[in-house]
């Protein structure tokens, strides 16, 4: 997957911000659709660069992360400490219409293997150095402040 300018959350004054009510409507649509689905919470940190929601599947507590500038879905294992062991979740893509369903594989390839791939900013790439930010994931989903 290559990373393009802006997914980090810095120098992304040229893409647009997503709609938490739309993902919110998803995350609803999940769970009055599937019996085993109960939602605990949204979290919309401004800050952050996705938005949160904490649901409960088969007794288990996840995340599903939405990029706030970019259509793109990550499940997670629910964690508050806002580092996330991705899941891989193919079940619940079809709740998430005209956005991409990102797999754990994809999340946790280092930044390394494809680095010449990936087109960031030169703020972004110090970032990334200063916080140690390891995979894909660790820049899309990132609590960098």
């Amino acid at each position: 997957m290559r990373l393009t300018k802006g997914i980090s959350g810095f120098d992304a004054e040229h893409l647009i911000e997503q709609d938490m009510r739309m993902f919110q409507s998803m995350v609803y649509h999940l769970a009055t659709s599937e019996k085993q689905v109960k939602v605990s919470e949204f979290i919309d940190q401004p800050h952050l660069v996705y938005m949160q929601a904490v649901v409960e599947i088969d007794r288990e507590m996840l995340t599903i992360h939405h990029h706030r500038f970019m259509p793109y879905i990550a499940f997670a294992m629910h964690d508050e400490e806002l580092s996330f062991t991705f899941l891989s979740k193919a079940g619940l893509h079809k709740y998430f219409p005209m956005r991409k369903c990102l797999e754990a594989a994809t999340l946790n390839t280092l930044l390394s293997k494809d680095q010449a791939l990936h087109h960031l900013s030169a703020t972004e790439w110090k970032y990334i150095s200063y916080f140690n930010s390891q995979t894909i994931g660790d820049v899309m989903f990132n609590a960098w402040d």
